[in-house]
């Protein structure tokens, strides 16, 4: 009677050991499957990301090329900033002379 007792308490050990292992396989598909599908999602919006960007790319690319200045414009655009430029820099060496030579803004010179 005691041989038999011995055996039940072995298959019980046997039968709690094949649940255990059971439900942590159960648990561990369910897991691996719930991530595979969030990669999947993950890369399939990450392609639409690309997408949309590389049509913004696109329209901002045909934008900048309908209103860029082609190399006429450009330079005569140069130019003309260069003549402002010099001028604002002839202006303020004007303006800072007299405080060099130590006489007053507006006195004439003679």
């Amino acid at each position: 009677m005691e041989n038999n007792r011995f055996f039940s308490r072995v298959q019980l050990l046997q039968f709690l050991v094949a649940f255990f292992v059971t439900a942590l396989g159960i648990i561990t598909a369910y897991y691996t499957t719930i991530a595979g599908i969030k990669l999947d999602l993950s890369q399939k919006a990450e392609s639409v990301m690309v997408n949309q960007l590389d049509k913004r790319l696109s329209n901002i690319e045909v934008l900048l090329n309908q209103n860029f200045l082609n190399k006429e414009e450009f330079y005569q655009f140069s130019q003309n900033l260069q003549n402002r430029l010099s001028r604002i820099e002839y202006k303020l060496s004007e303006l800072d002379s007299p405080s060099r030579t130590g006489r007053l803004p507006g006195m004439d010179k003679k």
